[in-house]
């Protein structure tokens, strides 16, 4: 019985399988958050169906709560309900890059002798006496980024970024300590980059970029907590791909298949740039 690493003396929903039934997919929803120039207002529903729990809640032994916290800003505000639903208002002031919303259930009165029809079968016959913020259920964290450019996150510039590797470093270098993907050339690589310019995205996609975004894939799940900008804005485009960043630590064919699909075929967009080129020059020597 483990939260954040932090070994908890009784069961609690939606840690393991210590009680049932367990937490669906649906059991947290948020929706993006209305913006207004002064303000984020974040709209939070959870659902659960565990009767014992429900009870206690509906009796006022417990209260559902909503940890926000923002390692930008230093933000930490803790929201509670007795309700499952939230609504939370953020000044824009107040945040800045990864925003997450930690939700529970919390005892807020002593309930001496605590027990459940649903624990795990492990803890048929225990009770448990539980103090007052004693938490009974911990639902999945859900978060939100201010820095992500919704409108551009089909855009690799919007997380990644080509730039001149530091002195005395000769190799291409991949570098995913940045809030963007870093894709770090030696001086005169980077000098050769600089003067072709834009001339062929294509290439470019299907090259440099495509490896880059292989290896952040196949790393992903090392920095899908850091709040990162690109980590983030991956997770965002994987879950509307209907891909588990878990699935891809593995799975090197699917990470290829993931960034295939991310650049949307960028092997086929070089072949037919090349190709248009091609016919270019041969129509130029015809003449």
């Amino acid at each position: 019985m483990k939260y954040k690493n932090v070994s908890l003396p009784y069961p609690v929903l939606g840690i393991y399988d210590d009680v049932y039934p367990l937490l669906g997919d649906d059991c947290i929803q948020m929706s993006d958050p209305v913006k207004t120039a002064t303000e984020y207002q974040f709209g939070i529903d959870l659902k659960q169906g565990n009767k014992d729990i429900a009870q206690l809640v509906n009796e006022g032994k417990a209260e559902y709560a909503c940890e926000v916290t923002c390692r930008g800003t230093f933000l930490r505000r803790c929201y509670k309900s007795s309700t499952p639903h939230f609504d939370i208002t953020l000044g824009r002031t107040e945040v800045n890059g990864r925003i997450e919303f930690q939700c529970f259930i919390a005892t807020c009165q002593s309930i001496p002798n605590y027990s459940n029809d649903d624990f795990n079968e492990d803890y048929h016959g225990f009770t448990f006496d539980l103090e007052i913020g004693d938490m009974l259920a911990v639902f999945p964290l859900a978060w939100w980024n201010t820095n992500v450019k919704f409108d551009k996150l089909y855009a690799a510039g919007s997380f990644m970024q080509i730039v001149e590797a530091g002195d005395g470093i000769d190799k291409t270098w991949f570098n995913l300590n940045d809030d963007r993907i870093l894709i770090e050339l030696p001086h005169d690589l980077f000098v050769q980059y600089q003067r072709i310019g834009n001339s062929f995205p294509e290439v470019i996609h299907s090259s440099l970029v495509h490896n880059a975004l292989v290896y952040a894939l196949s790393n992903l799940s090392e920095y899908q907590e850091s709040g990162k900008l690109w980590a983030d804005s991956l997770q965002l485009r994987l879950a509307e791909l209907h891909v588990l960043t878990s699935e891809l630590k593995n799975d090197m064919s699917l990470v290829y298949k993931a960034a295939d699909m991310l650049l949307q075929d960028p092997y086929k967009r070089m072949l037919d740039s090349l190709e248009k080129i091609a016919n270019a020059q041969n129509e130029e020597q015809e003449d």
